[in-house]
C-alpha cells in the first residue's frame, strides 16, 4: 500500500470516527424559548414573588374549608401565610444565583443563572432558569424567621424552615461563590426527590428525545437517557447522582456518608430525569457543567463533562488546561484555539519536518520505482526486496508520511470533545458572523436542511481548499490524484456539521502545515543546488 493510500485511509478513518461521535451528539429538534431575566438590583426591588399557584400568593394567607363530619358544618381553616425567599450568591463582585424558595413545600422554585443566555442564537436573551414549578414534591407549609431577600456575599447564610406543627424542619445553607446549597431536613422520608422536568432546553436544534440523562457514579460513572426511563429503579450505593443537559446539571451528592443509594423515577423523555438520594443531609450543586468547578467538587463529578475515551480524555484534559490556564489572559476562545494550533504546531515540528523531507525524497525516487514495477510487474518478491533497497539507499522512510497525522489524530479527538462539551464555548463568539464557536458557523443559513446541512459556511470552504493544497503538496501517487479532489470535497461536507472551533483549529493548523511544507521544499531545493 502506498503512502499517500495510507494517509487518505487515515483521513477517511478520522472522518468517520468523528461523524459517528456528532451523530451521538443529539443535534436536531427544536427547544422551545425561555423567560427573559432582569437585572438582578431591579429584580430585588421590583418583580414580586413567584406564584405557586391561584389559590396561593406571596404574603397573603391560604384558606382551606375542611368538612365537619360532626355536626355536617364547614369549618373555616386558616394555613400559614406563604412567602417567598429571594437569595442572591455572589462570586465576588458577580451574581452567579439568583434562587427562590417558597415557604409551601419548603423547596425551590426558581434557579436562575444571570452569567448563562437561556438560549444562545435566539432572540430572547434571557438567563438559564432551573424552575420546573417546585424541585421537591411537599405539601407542607413552613413558617421562617428569615427576610423576603437573602444576600450571599461574603459568608455563607442558611435559611430554616420549620413545619409549624413541629413534625419537620428543612435547613438551607448557602456559601458565596457555589453554585449550590447544603439540604439537611429533620422530619422527612431519607429519600430525597427531584422532580421531573426541572432543567430547560438551552440549546437551539436539539433532539429532545436524547437531550436530557441521569449519570451517577457507583464505582464506575454510568448514565441512563430520560428516554429509556421508563420505570422507577435503585442504582445502587453512589457517590453521587445527577440530571444533567448538555451543558447544565443537577447534582446530589450525599453528606452523613460516602455513598448513598440512589433512584431513578419514571418521566417523560423529552424533560430531565426525577432523581432520589437516600440521606437527609446532601449538598446539591445547580449550575454549568464546567470543569473546573465540578474538579474542586470532587467525587469524579468531572466526569460529568464527557471529554471521551481513557487517552482521549487525558488529552482533552491538557488542551482544556492549557486553554483555560496558559491562555487565560487570552479573553477570545477563537484567538486560544489558532494559539493552540501554533503551539501545537511547534511541539510537533521536528516530527513533522523529518515527515515532510521523507515524503519529498519520496516524490524524487518515483521514477526509479516505476521503473522497479515495471521491471519487477511479474515477480512480487523481488519488486517487494529491490523497493526495500532502493528506500535504504535512498534513505526513504515510505510510512514517514503517515507519523504526522496519525499523531495528530488523538489531538484532534480530543480537542472536539472538548470544544463540544465545555461550556466556555457555548455561546462564545469569534468575529463577525461566527457568534458560537460551539455551533457550526454558517454565513448563508438555508430555510431547511439539505442533506443533514443548515447552510453554508465559509470556514469549512477554506479549510477544504487548504486542505486540496496540502494534499497537491504531497501527492506522490499520480493514479492518486482523484482521491486529492474528493476528499477535501468530503471533509468540507463533514465541518461543515462539526462546532466552528474545530473548523478553526483544522483551518490554521493546514495553513501552518503548507508554510511549513514550502519552507521545507525550499530547503531541499537550496540543498541540491
Amino acid at each position: 500500500m502506498s503512502d499517500q493510500k495510507r494517509l487518505l485511509m487515515a483521513a477517511v478513518l478520522m472522518a468517520a470516527v468523528l461523524f459517528i461521535s456528532w451523530q451521538f451528539m443529539g443535534k436536531s429538534g427544536t427547544p422551545e424559548s425561555s423567560q427573559i431575566s432582569q437585572q438582578t438590583t431591579d429584580y430585588v426591588q421590583q418583580e414580586e414573588p413567584t406564584m405557586l399557584d391561584d389559590s396561593v400568593s406571596a404574603g397573603k394567607q391560604h384558606i382551606e374549608i375542611i368538612p365537619n363530619k360532626a355536626n355536617n358544618e364547614d369549618i373555616e381553616t386558616v394555613l400559614p401565610d406563604e412567602r417567598v425567599i429571594k437569595v442572591i450568591i455572589f462570586d465576588g463582585d458577580n451574581i452567579i444565583v439568583e434562587a427562590d424558595i417558597s415557604t409551601f413545600g419548603g423547596t425551590v422554585v426558581g434557579w436562575k443563572l444571570p452569567q448563562y443566555e437561556d438560549m444562545p442564537g435566539a432572540e430572547s436573551h434571557g438567563s438559564i432558569n432551573f424552575d420546573g414549578n417546585s424541585w421537591t414534591a411537599t405539601s407542607a407549609y413552613y413558617e421562617t424567621l428569615s427576610e423576603d431577600t437573602i444576600i450571599v456575599s461574603e459568608n455563607p447564610q442558611t435559611l430554616v424552615l420549620i413545619d409549624p406543627s413541629g413534625t419537620s424542619e428543612i435547613q438551607y445553607t448557602f456559601t458565596p461563590g457555589q453554585y449550590g446549597f447544603l439540604y439537611e431536613t429533620e422530619g422527612l422520608t431519607e429519600i430525597a426527590v427531584l422532580n421531573a422536568g426541572i432543567l430547560p432546553v438551552s440549546e437551539m436544534n436539539s433532539n429532545l428525545s436524547r437531550y436530557f440523562k441521569a449519570q451517577w457514579n457507583a464505582e464506575k460513572v454510568k448514565s441512563r437517557g430520560s428516554n429509556s426511563i421508563t420505570t422507577d429503579d435503585q442504582v445502587g450505593n453512589v457517590e453521587w447522582i445527577a440530571a444533567r443537559s448538555q451543558y447544565f446539571a443537577i447534582i446530589m451528592l450525599p453528606q452523613s456518608f460516602d455513598r448513598a443509594y440512589g433512584y431513578l423515577y419514571a418521566s417523560a423523555e423529552d424533560e430531565s430525569p426525577s432523581i432520589g438520594l437516600q440521606d437527609n443531609r446532601i449538598y446539591v450543586y445547580a449550575g454549568p457543567l464546567d470543569y473546573g468547578r465540578l474538579r474542586s467538587l470532587g467525587r469524579d463529578t468531572s466526569r460529568l463533562v464527557d471529554f471521551g475515551w481513557p487517552i482521549i480524555r487525558d488529552i482533552g484534559r491538557l488542551l482544556f488546561w492549557f486553554c483555560t490556564s496558559v491562555l487565560s489572559f487570552v479573553g477570545n476562545w477563537g484567538i486560544k484555539i489558532i494559539l493552540l494550533a501554533i503551539v501545537l504546531k511547534l511541539v510537533l515540528m521536528p516530527l513533522t519536518t523529518k515527515s515532510f523531507k521523507s515524503m519529498a525524497m519520496l516524490k524524487q525516487v518515483q521514477p526509479k520505482m516505476k521503473e522497479l514495477q515495471e521491471k519487477y510487474k511479474s515477480d512480487p518478491k523481488a519488486l517487494q526486496s529491490a523497493m526495500q533497497k532502493l528506500y535504504r539507499e535512498e534513505g526513504v522512510n515510505p510510512l514517514g508520511g503517515c507519523l504526522p497525522l496519525i499523531m495528530q489524530m488523538p489531538v484532534f479527538f480530543a480537542l472536539y470533545r472538548v470544544l463540544a462539551n465545555s461550556v466556555q464555548l457555548r455561546g462564545a463568539p469569534f468575529i463577525l458572523w461566527i457568534q458560537d464557536l460551539s455551533k457550526p458557523e454558517i454565513l448563508i443559513p438555508f430555510q431547511s436542511p439539505i442533506l443533514g446541512l443548515h447552510g453554508v459556511g465559509i470556514l469549512a470552504l477554506l479549510m477544504g481548499i487548504a486542505m486540496f493544497l496540502q494534499q497537491k503538496m504531497t501527492m506522490t501517487d499520480q493514479n492518486q490524484k482523484g482521491m486529492m479532489y474528493m476528499m477535501p470535497i468530503f471533509m468540507t461536507f463533514l465541518f461543515m456539521r462539526f462546532p466552528a472551533g474545530l473548523t478553526m483549529y483544522w483551518f490554521s493548523n493546514s495553513l501552518l502545515t503548507i508554510w511549513q511544507q514550502q519552507l521545507i521544499k525550499k530547503k531541499l531545493e537550496a540543498g541540491q543546488n
